[in-house]
C-alpha cells in the first residue's frame, strides 16, 4: 500500500477552454452495450441501454439476456436520480450511490457546468470539476487531440478510473471502469448494426 497521494504530480495550469470544448464528455448517444460486470468475486453480464430522452435527461437499463432486470436509472435534467427498478441484491444504498457516480461519470454529467481546474501532468491534461469531497476528471493528450480516460478522485486517492480504448464520445465503442478501492470493475462494448 502506498502513501503518496496519486495526483501528487500534478501542476495546476491555467484554464483552457478551448482544448476542454474539444474534448469533454459532455452528451452520450443512446446506445446497447454489451456488459460484463465483476464485483467481489462475482459475475454478471447482460445489456446495459444508455438512452438520451428528448427532454435531455438519461435513462440507464441493465437487463440480462433472458430479459430481467438487474437494474433501471433515470438521470434527470434538474440533476436528480431517480431508481425506476433494482432488484433486491443490488436495492443497497452503498450500492446503488456507486452505481450512481460511475454513471454520472460515463454520461459526463459533472462536466456540463464548463468551468473546469486545469493541471497537467507529464503529456496528459486533467480538467476537474469539485463534487463535495471529490473531484471529477475528464483527461486529455497534451495536444487535446483525445480524450484519454475518466475518472473520480478524493484529494489524495484516485477511486475509479474509466478507460475509453475504443471510439470517443457522444459514442463511445468501449468503455471500462474500474474501482481502485474495492473490486470492481464494469466493461462496456458497444453493439453495432451491421
Amino acid at each position: 500500500m502506498r502513501c503518496a497521494s496519486d495526483y501528487k504530480g500534478l501542476q495546476a495550469t491555467a484554464p483552457d477552454a478551448v482544448c476542454a470544448a474539444k474534448v469533454v464528455p459532455a452528451r452520450v448517444n443512446t446506445s446497447w452495450y454489451n456488459a460484463d460486470v465483476d464485483v467481489v468475486g462475482r459475475h454478471i453480464s447482460g445489456l446495459l441501454l444508455v438512452k438520451h430522452m428528448p427532454d435531455s435527461s438519461y435513462r440507464v437499463v441493465f437487463t440480462n439476456e433472458a430479459g430481467v432486470t438487474f437494474f433501471d436509472f433515470g438521470f434527470l435534467t434538474n440533476g436528480d436520480f431517480k431508481v425506476y427498478n433494482a432488484i433486491h441484491q443490488l436495492n443497497k444504498k452503498a450500492v446503488i450511490q456507486t452505481l450512481r457516480k460511475d454513471f454520472e461519470l460515463v454520461l459526463g454529467l459533472p462536466f456540463r457546468q464548463g468551468v473546469y481546474q486545469r493541471w497537467t501532468e507529464g503529456e496528459e491534461v486533467f480538467f476537474g470539476v469539485a463534487q463535495k469531497k471529490e473531484t471529477a476528471y475528464f483527461i486529455t493528450s497534451k495536444d487535446c487531440a483525445s480524450l484519454r480516460r475518466l475518472e473520480w478522485g478524493a484529494p489524495r486517492k484516485r477511486k475509479v478510473t474509466v478507460l475509453l480504448p475504443g471510439s470517443p464520445y457522444p459514442s463511445p465503442d468501449m468503455l471500462e471502469l474500474k474501482h481502485h478501492t474495492f473490486n470492481m470493475q464494469i466493461k462496456l462494448a458497444r453493439i453495432t448494426k451491421e
